[in-house]
């Protein structure tokens, strides 16, 4: 009997503790959950700590309140002028309403997939209305702000809030990207023999200024060495002038001197000369005086 008690007491007991389980559920700082009977919603909670529901009767459907990342794989968009593109983008979003969202999609992941493709519409929408060029070029701030906006009005039916669409890459296939880049190559090897042909023509001008330049400044400097070699050679006249004048017999001395040293400085040079001319006349007197032998 005693142990037919205890065994009693024992299922009363487990099955107080499965009843006390099945009645208590805890919500986590970060997360919001949703009480539901048998599909239908009973309330939701907010608030962190343990709270109670009916036992066996009502579930719990739990969502995140933190920023969640949604990565969507690569897009291959076609632009205004039917170019192709692969744009990658990535979402950061919130589950603001989860009882709309549990009513629209019932979960996160239905949240996700739903999401992903109002952003690849969107991604499609607003690139396939721009040029190539535009496209790729560095103006993603103002695309991603429209991107966001269009996004942000959707999301928000389904108890979204979108908090910002940010493309990680926009560019070519890669079927694309070698005539893409031959013909930028192209134009930037055109640009840059057009470049170098004006460079080459700016030097043959300023060589040809140059050579002009130097023409004119070395005959300028030669008409001034000539017009100083001229006055050099006058005053040195003037100079041999006034010696002369002063004392014409060691004037006649000296150049007979000079003449001497020129004449002679070579010593295998010959001669055959009168002794008794007016050359050698200073050979045997100082004063030029010719030994009348020597006639």
């Amino acid at each position: 009997m005693n142990n037919l008690k205890t065994l009693i007491a024992l299922i009363i007991l487990g099955a107080g503790i499965v009843l006390l389980g099945a009645s208590v559920y805890t919500v986590k700082e970060t997360e919001q959950a949703l009480v539901v009977q048998l599909g239908k919603w009973v309330k939701t909670e907010k608030n962190a700590g343990l709270h109670f529901k009916k036992p066996f009767v009502q579930d719990v459907v739990y969502f995140e309140k933190r920023i969640l990342l949604l990565d969507t794989p690569e897009l291959i968009v076609i632009t205004k002028d039917q170019k192709r593109i692969i744009v990658d983008a990535f979402t950061e979003f919130r589950i603001n309403d989860p009882l709309i969202v549990y009513q629209a999609v019932r979960d996160v992941a239905g949240a996700e997939s739903r999401l992903s493709t109002t952003i690849n519409s969107n991604l499609r929408k607003v690139f396939g209305q721009q040029e190539f060029k535009y496209a790729l070029s560095g103006a993603r701030a103002e695309l991603r702000g429209e991107i966001t906006n269009s996004v942000k009005e959707e999301a928000a039916a389904l108890g979204i809030e979108v908090v910002d669409v940010r493309i990680k890459r926009t560019d070519l296939p890669a079927e694309n990207s070698k005539p893409i880049f031959d013909s930028m190559i192209a134009e930037r090897e055109q640009v840059a023999r057009e470049i170098r042909a004006r460079g080459e023509e700016m030097a043959i001008r300023i060589k040809s200024k140059a050579e002009r330049d130097k023409t004119v400044l070395l005959a300028e400097a030669e008409r001034e060495a000539q017009k100083l070699r001229g006055e050099g050679d006058a005053q040195a006249s003037k100079i041999f002038a006034d010696a002369y004048n002063l004392d014409p017999e060691f004037y006649g001395f000296y150049r007979s001197m000079i003449a001497y040293n020129e004449a002679f400085k070579d010593s295998n040079t010959t001669m055959v000369l009168s002794p008794n001319g007016d050359f050698f006349k200073y050979f045997g007197d100082m004063k030029g005086k010719i030994d009348p032998k020597m006639k």
